[in-house]
């Protein structure tokens, strides 16, 4: 502002100056010299207005997956003022935007020149999702400078009400060999009862956390000498349970922002639990160790519960694995299939075992391994060998005998190739 004070006094001092030399020399050349900075100060006090900006910002949808193109389009009105109007729109540097998406065409930071008139623009460009989750446009931010420095450089911002849902990638299988629905065949093991709940009465036992409150027996509640809350346990519709343990130590970060266990964990999850469902099983998920959990049902609206749980979750730095009571009491009434999905390194694979010792059943472990991944940043094209598995075979004999594993390396696997082994085991042990 200062310096535009200066100037402004400076052409002001100037004419005055030659006027008066004008005078004394009675010289009509010394007139040009007076019309001009007159004609200047004319024009930056008739341009000293402050624009008025109105940016808009459309996506052409808000639900996508991670690999989808994004087609935004920014329109741009300007009146008033005289410069360079700067802006950047979404994705801002810093905002959690910048990591779920690249931008692939075009640019998000344009500049446009405020002349006299009205200005109108419209830009395009597009952008790929790489990650999952719910991503917020926030603002749009602009920088106007003035063309004769009048006034400082404005800074503004347009908020925007959009936002993003970026889904993870799904492998659609329409049938998958050795899994049998749940009415077919008799199972080597009793089948798992956690479908509804029947009108044919078991027991009364203990309260445990989870358990509906209708099913609380007052009346055994009252007479419990201990002053214990007793339920009523009913016999349940018989359906198979599958249940899902999601691994969330920070080694399932190993890899990429974009690639790693974590997310290629949350594929396989969402497509197995897809397959199984639709076969009619009950699938319960739990995160592990101190994540959500979503209790087994069965049904395509318990696939939103394990999606909405599924979007939110993050690796995380973690000490040790706790059991979960509730897991617990579901894996000795139900004998359900367990698959835990985890990155096994020498960090957590005793913590795990720990945590097997504690579910009496069969678990398949799917061990996803990120070394392809890192080899890329090293090596491009790097070959699908399978020379790191002889060293994960040590780590692999550290865990119970009642543990199966299957090793994954996504970047060479596709997710179909691993579910057929997962539904092989699936299918021989319910």
């Amino acid at each position: 502002m200062k310096d535009s004070i200066r100037m402004v006094v400076i052409l002001t001092a100037v004419p005055i100056f030659m006027a008066v030399i004008a005078v004394l020399t009675t010289s009509k050349w010394y007139i040009l010299t007076i019309i001009f900075p007159l004609i200047v100060i004319t024009m930056a006090l008739g341009l000293s207005e402050r624009p008025r900006v109105m940016i808009t910002l459309h996506v052409d949808k808000d639900v996508m997956y991670v690999g989808d193109e994004l087609e935004v389009r920014l329109t741009v009105n300007v009146d008033g003022g005289f410069g360079l109007l700067m802006i950047r729109a979404p994705p801002i540097p810093g905002s959690s935007m910048a990591e779920g998406f690249n931008l692939v065409k075009g640019t998000n930071v344009h500049v446009v020149f405020k002349g006299f008139g009205k200005v109108s623009r419209e830009f395009n460009y597009t952008l790929r999702a790489v990650k999952r989750g719910y991503y917020s446009l926030d603002s749009i931010e602009y920088v106007f400078y003035h063309g004769l420095g009048i006034h400082e450089p404005i800074k503004g911002s347009v908020k925007t009400d959009s936002s993003i849902q970026v889904l993870p990638r799904v492998k659609i299988v329409r049938r998958v060999l050795g899994l049998a629905k749940p009415r077919q065949g008799i199972p080597k093991y009793p089948p798992s009862r956690l479908g509804p709940y029947s009108t044919e009465f078991r027991s009364v036992r203990n309260y445990v956390t989870g358990d509906p409150y209708k099913l609380i027996n007052w009346k055994a509640t009252a007479r419990n000498p201990e002053g214990r809350l007793m339920v009523n346990e009913y016999e349940r519709e018989g359906l198979r349970t599958a249940i899902i343990i999601m691994d969330t130590g920070w080694w399932m970060r190993h890899g990429t922002v974009e690639e790693n266990p974590l997310e290629y964990g949350i594929s396989l999850t969402l497509s197995l639990s897809r397959v199984l469902l639709r076969y009619g099983y009950n699938v319960g998920l739990w995160v592990m160790p101190m994540g959500p959990r979503v209790m087994p049902s069965s049904g395509m609206d318990q696939y939103q519960r394990l999606l909405r749980v599924l979007m939110v979750i993050k690796a995380l730095p973690i000490k040790g694995y706790v059991v979960d009571q509730v897991l617990l009491r579901i894996v000795q009434e139900t004998k359900p299939v367990v698959v835990i999905i985890t990155n096994l390194t020498r960090d957590n694979v005793n913590r795990l075992g720990g945590l097997i010792r504690e579910l009496p059943v069969r678990i398949l472990v799917i061990d996803v391994i990120p070394d392809t991944i890192l080899m890329r940043n090293l090596i491009q094209n790097p070959p699908c060998t399978h020379w790191f598995v002889r060293d994960r075979n040590r780590l692999y004999a550290i865990l119970p005998k009642n543990v199966k594993v299957i090793t994954w390396d996504p970047a060479c696997e596709g997710i179909g190739l691993v579910m057929s082994r997962v539904s092989a085991y699936i299918g021989r042990w319910l």
